[in-house]
């Protein structure tokens, strides 16, 4: 009997060694009875790079200041060197053997197909034909000139260097210096080989009569006429009331 007690708590403390085993987990136990080394530590985690302090945004720049304006030129002494139209040209009469003698201005017209600067017609005549001066076209008829304008024609001043092969019904001849000229409704003709040409009026030229457009202008307690930029002087010769060229172009 004492033999079976003593067999028998040592098979009680075996089962219970046995299970306390059990209960203890497989790496501690392997650890602790040397059966394997231990697993290595897994490293620490890195700490965290802290922050860069930012750095200050500079102050922006102030209030803009207003640029003051630059003070403008002082205007030119003459607004245009060109005014158009332009204007007649400075007074400086020559002198002509001629007296000054006022009389009343009387626009002249030399017959039914002339007509003054500025005139429009509708159409022209058939007689018309087309002058070109310095590549600008006119159109000639009986001693006018047009230019096409506005659906019709405009009279304008005869351009200088145009030339006719036959003065017009009703031009007088005038002798200046010894040199002829031919005058019509304002205009002054020179023969130029077997045509005639239109030129500036010549100083000393007297004519009877001038046509509508001209100006009277006191200069020096004098009238004087002005066409076309020319300046006549108001004089009586033999008689008649005439007018002399005292400046021309």
């Amino acid at each position: 009997m004492k033999v079976y007690k003593s067999k028998n708590k040592i098979s009680i403390l075996v089962a219970a060694l046995f299970a306390i085993l059990t209960m203890i987990p497989e790496e501690a136990a392997a650890q602790r009875f040397g059966h394997f080394a231990p697993r290595p530590m897994p490293r620490p985690m890195p700490m965290p790079r802290p922050m860069p302090t930012p750095r200050p945004i500079p102050p922006g720049p102030g209030p803009v200041r207003p640029i003051p304006p630059r003070p403008l030129p002082p205007p030119h002494p003459y607004p245009h060197p060109y005014p158009r139209p332009l204007p007649p040209p400075p007074f400086h009469p020559y002198p002509v053997p001629y007296p000054y003698i006022y009389h009343p201005f009387v626009p002249y017209y030399w017959g039914p197909t002339w007509y003054p600067i500025g005139f429009f017609a509708a159409t022209l005549t058939t007689a018309a034909i087309v002058i070109t001066v310095e590549n600008n076209q006119y159109n000639y008829d009986d001693g006018v000139y047009y230019v096409k304008d506005s659906g019709g024609y405009k009279v304008v001043p005869a351009p200088l260097g145009a030339t006719i092969s036959e003065l017009p019904k009703g031009y007088v001849t005038i002798t200046v210096s010894g040199t002829e000229y031919y005058y019509y409704g304002g205009t002054y003709y020179a023969k130029a080989s077997s045509k005639y040409k239109v030129v500036n009026a010549p100083v000393g030229a007297v004519v009877a009569h001038l046509p509508e457009g001209a100006e009277e202008k006191t200069i020096d307690g004098q009238k004087y006429l002005i066409y076309n930029n020319v300046y006549y002087q108001p004089i009586s010769k033999e008689g008649q009331d005439s007018y002399v060229v005292v400046q021309g172009k």
